[in-house]
């Protein structure tokens, strides 16, 4: 069954799986930002609608001056992605207090798990018709499925805002990546948890999210897009480039694209970014070597401590070692100290 923790462990693997420490971090602040703004949007979206369901019956006749609206005021709940520091309750202009809420009571600080992951599943790609039910499960016992489906348009809004936006900025610079996880998807199945609550019943699935930052001259840098791919093939990586020329991103502008050894994605840049030139991350490059590193003739001594190595904890300062001589080729000023630290690294 899906737990918080399945979540976590969601943003985590964005986190720290990434070869790029800055797209990871901008990766996981994105999808917690937009959860979070979705989050917002259904529960306010779904206040209003049951405000408007107890006022309903009141309608057939001259509607009492108690019963009419007056504004708002706003309040702080926590979510699974931080706290919305003003959730905007709708008022009547009188009888507040006397009035007990559904959607979200009195004294509530904080809103079901289920709300939290639909959203930031949503952000993932999960489909309309999924968070219309999962939204459903919610809020169905308070609203008629007609007033969940406004909910549903109200807190799909904001998060496709950004998915959709124009780009009229393209950065000479790409760094692309596809992050391997299990994504949580629903099964159709549900269950009943200790509490009474029906739950749906979610299963993780391996995807990969493809993600595109761009980089410009002056060092700024801006996630600009990503998405769900079954594999990281030619067809997924040039579905992503044609959405993104598709958003306004001028395809002659982009004069390199720093990625993994993805073999899907050369193919791909060749039909859609033809001027641009493919970089191999530095890092990615490197845990390639470490494989054909030499282990012969190990130094047994810590050179700090002067305490006896195991072998294997001689192996990795070896390791280590060569790690942070081959960055330093890469890292060089020049190319004649490039150069120069080459011919230093390599066997006699």
């Amino acid at each position: 069954m899906s737990t918080i923790a399945h979540v976590k462990q969601q943003v985590d693997r964005i986190w720290y799986a990434s070869f790029q420490t800055d797209l990871a971090d901008t990766l996981a602040a994105h999808l917690r930002r937009h959860a979070l703004a979705g989050v917002q949007a259904a529960l306010e979206m779904a206040l209003v609608e049951e405000l408007e369901a107890h006022r309903q019956p009141y309608r057939q006749h001259s509607l009492p001056i108690a019963l009419q609206r007056s504004g708002t005021y706003t309040r702080r709940v926590l979510t699974t992605h931080g706290f919305i520091p003003d959730l905007h309750i709708p008022k009547l202009r009188a009888g507040n207090r006397a009035r007990s809420w559904q959607v979200l009571t009195r004294y509530q600080l904080s809103m079901p798990l289920l709300l939290d992951q639909a959203l930031y599943l949503y952000t993932l790609g999960l489909s309309i018709r999924d968070l219309q039910e999962a939204l459903y499960i919610l809020f169905g016992h308070v609203l008629s499925r007609e007033a969940v489906n406004r909910v549903t348009r109200a807190a799909q809004s904001p998060m496709d805002a950004w998915r959709t936006q124009p780009i009229t900025d393209t950065p000479p610079i790409l760094l692309v990546d596809g992050v391997w996880g299990q994504v949580l998807q629903p099964t159709g199945a549900l269950w009943i948890d200790q509490s009474g609550h029906e739950r749906r019943e979610m299963r993780g699935v391996d995807q990969v999210i493809l993600t595109v930052m761009g980089v410009w001259e002056d060092g700024r840098h801006q996630l600009m897009h990503y998405q769900l791919a079954a594999a990281e093939d030619t067809a997924a990586w040039s579905d992503l480039l044609t959405t993104l020329i598709g958003r306004g991103l001028d395809a002659a502008t982009i004069q390199l694209v720093v990625s993994d050894g993805s073999t899907g994605l050369p193919a791909a840049l060749a039909s859609h970014l033809p001027n641009a030139k493919q970089q191999r991350c530095v890092v990615h490059k490197i845990r390639g070597l470490e494989r054909s590193f030499c282990y012969r003739d190990l130094t047994m001594i810590d050179p700090l401590t002067q305490e006896p190595l195991t072998y294997e904890a001689a192996r990795r300062l070896r390791r280590q070692h060569l790690s942070t001589d081959a960055h330093a080729i890469f890292e060089a000023p020049t190319r004649a100290e490039a150069d120069a630290r080459l011919f230093d690294f390599l066997p006699v």
